[in-house]
């Protein structure tokens, strides 16, 4: 019901103006080549990887600016991705900050070349997370989509029955509360099995989308969405489901509600 707003900003700027014959090979720069990160910034994860394309690896960044010195908590994440041979920087922004942010890489779109994944849990009691997706191909950064979360509706009804409807897939599951009755029996939800007011669900956005590699080396993404019940205390299910990249952008390949454990 809710869909994050994952856009973010890219810049990219060429440093240095070395030129190479042909064919030659580029030794790897010296650490006075290589750009400081900004001074506000920390560095939180340093990796070596190919994101550009060209075979070598590149040095990729992820930073992050304290909320305040003493603080959890990034207000501003960035990525900078530093390419040795071409001698370019690209650096790409997150829209929102967050507590301690990952970043790791994979092939989601069959292009040969990995992008850039940064997870950044929000630290709200939802437990959900702020995904991002970076591609800096041929040093041409852009800033790609990430699944939308699915829109989940639910109502509960008498004798302690709630039905789960996924809109993108038109799919319900109706859940069996029946064991959290004298929960609700006390709280005035239910009296004697009957619905005492209207009661919604309400369902969170992602909390995880998780890579994970498939037989052809891309990679597709796992995603789950908490729903909570009559409070955010009260988690009735989670909401499973699974995506693949294809013609310039997500399909939802299958979801699926499960109860949650009592």
């Amino acid at each position: 019901m809710w869909t994050s707003n994952l856009l973010g900003i890219v810049t990219s700027m060429i440093v240095g103006l070395g030129v190479t014959g042909a064919g030659a090979d580029v030794p790897p720069p010296a650490a006075s080549q290589i750009t400081p990160a900004p001074a506000v910034y920390e560095e939180l994860k340093i990796a070596r990887q190919d994101v550009t394309g060209d075979g070598r690896p590149d040095l990729v960044t992820l930073l992050g600016k304290r909320f305040a010195a003493d603080s959890p908590y990034y207000d501003k994440l960035k990525v900078m991705v530093q390419d040795p041979v071409a001698r370019k920087v690209s650096f790409f922004h997150t829209t929102y900050g967050g507590y301690q942010p990952e970043m790791s890489f994979c092939d989601f779109t069959g292009n040969k070349t990995k992008q850039i994944w940064i997870q950044a849990p929000t630290g709200g009691s939802g437990g959900t997370s702020d995904f991002y997706l970076f591609s800096d191909k041929d040093n041409t950064p852009a800033v790609l989509p990430v699944p939308p979360s699915l829109t989940i509706t639910g109502a509960y009804q008498d004798g302690y029955k709630v039905p789960i409807t996924i809109k993108e897939t038109n799919q319900t599951t109706v859940l069996d509360l029946s064991d959290r009755k004298d929960i609700y029996e006390e709280n005035g939800v239910y009296k004697n099995g009957k619905l005492v007011q209207p009661t919604e669900v309400m369902p969170n956005t992602f909390s995880v989308l998780r890579p994970v590699e498939v037989r052809d080396g891309t990679c597709e993404l796992l995603g789950e969405q908490r729903v909570s019940g009559v409070a955010n205390a009260d988690t009735i299910a989670y909401v499973q489901s699974r995506w693949k990249w294809e013609n310039n952008g997500w399909k939802l390949l299958s979801a699926q509600v499960k109860k949650a454990e009592r």
